[in-house]
């Protein structure tokens, strides 16, 4: 005799994994662009962002790998906190 599964009610649910690993590779993402931009010759972007995560002078190497570092660890623990957030309010869903 098979048995079947009876499906319960969808689960609108996001992995924290997922949503940490993808916030931390986009913090690390525009951290490095902005790094870039700041980079270039003749440009004068702002630089509070990169200044949010290194306090060495935000033009060198050292900037790009330890605000990048920061940036992932930063992006990463935003991505869960929004993750669980957002699954502990799933069961609202009409």
């Amino acid at each position: 005799m098979a048995t079947s599964e009876v499906p319960g009610p969808p689960t609108n649910r996001v992995g924290v994994f997922h949503l940490a690993a993808t916030g931390g590779v986009g913090a690390v993402i525009i951290f490095e662009l902005c790094w870039l931009g700041s980079a270039i010759a003749n440009a004068n972007p702002p630089h509070e962002y990169i200044e949010l995560f290194t306090l060495t002078d935000i033009q060198s190497e050292t900037a790009l790998k330890e605000g990048s570092l920061w940036s992932l660890l930063f992006g990463g623990v935003s991505g869960a906190v929004m993750a669980a957030i957002y699954n502990m309010f799933a069961g609202l869903r009409r």
